[in-house]
């Protein structure tokens, strides 16, 4: 019963050991498959699109803040000078 109890526990260090090194295996190859040895642009292409995200969100950001509270305002009352206008046109129209 001890000599199954010792064998039952080497195997599973065993399988323990094997599931590790497979999860290694595993790391190492995906690890090598993201890097494409053939192609010695691809870290360029990879810094160049970090790159342009960070163009993009530094754009959205100024957009964002160029639009204040009075341009908003602003542009609300142009709106309703306009609409003042359109009212006036149609009672010119109808008269």
């Amino acid at each position: 019963m001890k000599s199954k109890l010792e064998d039952l526990k080497a195997r599973r260090s065993q399988l323990i050991a094997r599931a590790r090194s497979a999860e290694a295996q595993s790391k190492v190859q995906n690890a090598m498959s993201a890097l494409d040895v053939m192609d010695p642009t691809s870290d360029l292409s990879r810094f160049e699109q970090r790159i342009k995200q960070e163009e993009a969100l530094v754009q959205g950001r100024a957009e964002a803040q160029a639009t204040t509270l009075e341009d908003q305002f602003d542009e609300l009352e142009e709106v309703g000078h306009q609409s003042e206008i359109e009212a006036r046109l149609a009672a010119l129209k109808n008269k």
